[in-house]
């Protein structure tokens, strides 16, 4: 065979910085051997985990860049979908992250977009992960220059900031947790706590506790007093 894979695992060095980053979460076989030539193909590296054991590993690595994209495959032995998905989104929180798969179902792709995670069914055209891989990058880069050009721009003539840019503001100015940002904009949602707890593997009581931390940040003791105080935020921005 001809065909190399570009990086044997996702523990090994990473790509140099001018590459997109691409991280490929897949079980060794024909599909993983196509996608990686199509990202080949268009200069994409990608790095590769092939099991459970290789994601976690990836995910302690503090040492190496994270990586832009991740495509996830729901079919990974030993995984559950949307328990990896938010410890890939935990551990990747500005990543672009794309989950595919073969039982793939409207329940479950719903849950899926809730986490800010796009999914795909299979089969996947290979040609499909580059594609989106570029678009990916490219989006982001045009979010980061209208960004820029928001923060240069004299008052009279910058323009209303989405929901998730005033969330991010907010995030800030409050000293707010990935947690507790993450229950905020779940529950601006529409998620019930009930709701939040279920998407992000953890009790009710947990996100009871992250409301009354929130709540205390904000110059009062619950829930309501968050909810207040984000919304007196937003008539500001």
């Amino acid at each position: 065979m001809d065909w190399q894979p570009p990086i044997a695992s996702a523990t090994q060095a990473h790509v140099h910085d001018s590459t997109l980053c691409v991280l490929l979460v897949i079980e060794d076989g024909r599909a993983e051997r196509a996608i990686v030539r199509c990202l080949r193909k268009r200069s994409v590296m990608p790095e590769l985990a092939h099991s459970v054991l290789e994601l976690k590993s990836r995910l302690a690595r503090g040492d190496l860049s994270a990586p832009e994209v991740v495509f996830l495959d729901l079919d990974l032995p030993g995984a559950s979908s949307e328990e990896w998905v938010c410890l890939v989104r935990r551990s990747f929180a500005s990543a672009a992250v794309v989950a595919f798969g073969e039982a793939l179902n409207a329940p479950l792709a719903a849950r899926l977009l809730g986490l800010g995670v796009p999914s795909l069914h299979k089969p996947v055209a290979p040609s499909a992960f580059a594609h989106l891989a570029l678009e990916l990058r490219a989006s982001r880069a045009r979010d980061a220059h209208e960004l820029r050009g928001l923060s240069g721009a004299s008052d009279g003539a910058r323009r209303a900031p989405g929901l998730e840019l005033v969330l991010d503001s907010y995030a800030s100015v409050r000293a707010l947790s990935k947690q507790q940002r993450l229950i905020l904009h779940f529950y601006l949602s529409g998620e019930n706590d009930k709701q939040i707890a279920h998407t992000l593997l953890c009790s009710e009581a947990t996100v009871y506790e992250h409301w009354r931390r929130m709540g205390k940040k904000a110059g009062g003791a619950a829930k309501a007093t968050v909810i207040s105080d984000f919304h007196r935020f937003l008539g500001r921005n």
